[in-house]
């Protein structure tokens, strides 16, 4: 058992901390809702989620009063398949219908029980927040390939760390795919785009990039939200695929380049 490890191993050691994350399994939950599927205290539910939580387990965020529980598949990847196959095959498994805010115009996004994709990564990177960010914006062909562009491996990505500016994928024939665009960028802190980002069915979404120093290295958190009738199999396959993007692609592109 490495060092790294092992604090996934003692969370995972707990029936009732492993119940926790099956239940996350299919998509976020609040605190409350996890309380209201044991027979014990909320105390001793909050003091599971802590332990999660420092393990890495499971990223919380809190908005306003509630606190929301995502299961975090880049630890569960690092540390085992055990949980990060049945993770992928169910994640987020409800759908929802078109809410009205979207036709209505309105920017901003519901929430995650109205998602119909809703997903968070964080993962702790070999490199400066300067360098990921530069690997998230201006050095994306080189690490963001196949098969997760919509126009082939001759495609290239391109992005500008400037506000507005595009993520767009060009084929060499001109073919051309609007990915998202920057809404807001604090370099080399935060960088958020809005648009579809390839989801297939979504009509709208947003992914989200929080970068923090953490000794010498760069704690990388991603939220990626969307609407849309989206298909089971689809929201797997992005929930699979950034923990591919970011945990294994990403990281060492970083490698090679330090």
């Amino acid at each position: 058992m490495s060092e790294a490890t092992e604090p996934v191993w003692k969370a995972l050691s707990d029936p009732a901390r492993r119940t926790i994350l099956d239940l996350l399994r299919g998509g976020p939950r609040t605190t409350g809702a996890l309380c209201e599927a044991f027979a014990m205290t909320r105390f001793g539910v909050m003091k599971h989620l802590k332990v999660l939580e420092g393990s890495n387990l499971i990223v919380v965020e809190r908005r306003g009063r509630e606190r929301w529980n995502y299961l975090n598949a880049v630890a569960l990847k690092q540390a085992t398949d055990r949980w990060l196959s049945p993770f992928q095959q169910t994640w987020a498994a409800r759908l929802t219908a078109l809410v009205d805010r979207v036709s209505e115009g309105e920017t901003t996004m519901p929430e995650p029980s109205r998602l119909a994709l809703d997903v968070r990564y964080q993962v702790l990177l070999p490199a400066t927040p300067e360098r990921v960010f530069e690997g998230l914006t201006r050095n994306i062909d080189a690490w963001w390939g196949a098969p997760y562009r919509q126009g082939g491996e001759q495609s290239v990505m391109t992005l500008k760390p400037a506000i507005d500016e595009p993520l767009i994928e060009t084929r060499p024939d001109g073919h051309a795919i609007l990915w998202a665009r920057i809404e807001e960028i604090r370099p080399p802190y935060r960088l958020y785009l809005s648009g579809r980002f390839a989801v297939p069915g979504a009509v709208a979404g947003r992914v989200h990039y929080d970068l923090e120093a953490q000794d010498g290295q760069c704690m990388l958190r991603v939220a990626h939200t969307a609407i849309g009738d989206i298909d089971p199999t689809v929201r797997a396959s992005f929930t699979a695929g950034w923990s591919d993007l970011l945990d294994v692609r990403l990281r060492k592109f970083l490698s090679l380049n330090s």
